[in-house]
């Protein structure tokens, strides 16, 4: 696993598509940063703590470049015939999985972290640094979104294996998570009121706006998280197991 994570890095490092995603990522998160410190004013202030918080766990927009990075990585290896001298190896077709979801969702952390870091600095030198009223709160926080992220990035990989097409395994991925959503969108065009919130992976996300010392709200959102994480990679653990990629 080790190795083929190392393996990851250094195609990254080679790959000019990664570089285009982390600019335009970067991009991204300038303008949000700019756009939040543009909204602080001495009433309503953005302290650093709170800054460095909020772009963490934001960033949606973020994710959905680093899935289009996935796809792309799956996609080529299968176009160029990587895929087939991997599994050709004798590499576990489970450790080639698990270390792409790994190492984009690291490379996804870390990109949000550094910008997390950018706007607490800025908004710390504007605002004060501020303090964390509920730590435990914010930590829980943090291993959902990093779940969060890998939620959607093994969907996209899923996907991707599927269709062997990155831009149908992005959609595909975007969407499966939110089928509750939509589910409840078409019945409701049709006069039909259902209420599909206890599976809805957005109505279980924390926010720094809802911080308290009640932390029961996170046992929903860390069960249905890992729910469609579980799913996610079953599902692509058969679908690379039933391939003939020789």
């Amino acid at each position: 696993m080790k190795n083929l994570i190392r393996a990851h890095i250094y195609q990254l490092k080679k790959d000019r598509f990664f570089f285009g995603c982390l600019v335009f990522s970067c991009v991204l998160l300038v303008a949000s940063i700019r756009l939040s410190l543009s909204l602080a004013s001495a009433e309503n202030p953005v302290t650093g703590i709170e800054g460095l918080f909020d772009t963490f766990l934001g960033g949606d927009t973020v994710l959905y470049v680093f899935m289009l990075l996935t796809a792309n990585m799956v996609a080529e290896a299968y176009r160029s015939g990587v895929m087939k001298n991997i599994f050709g190896r004798g590499i576990a077709k489970k450790h080639y999985y698990l270390s792409i979801v790994f190492t984009i969702s690291a490379a996804y952390v870390l990109t949000m972290l550094i910008g997390g870091i950018v706007m607490g600095v800025l908004a710390g030198s504007s605002y004060g640094v501020g303090a964390i009223s509920y730590p435990a709160y914010y930590v829980l926080a943090v291993l959902a979104r990093i779940l969060f992220a890998m939620v959607h990035i093994s969907f996209a990989l899923t996907m991707t294996v599927y269709t062997r097409n990155a831009i149908t395994g992005v959609v595909f991925g975007l969407v499966i998570p939110n089928i509750p959503t939509i589910l409840e969108m078409v019945l409701g065009f049709l006069k039909i009121h259902i209420d599909l919130g206890f599976i809805k992976v957005s109505a279980h996300m924390p926010s720094v706006y809802a911080a308290s010392n009640d932390l029961s709200s996170f046992l929903p959102c860390f069960a249905v998280l890992c729910g469609y994480l579980i799913v996610s990679v079953f599902v692509g653990f058969m679908l690379l197991k039933r391939q003939d990629t020789k």
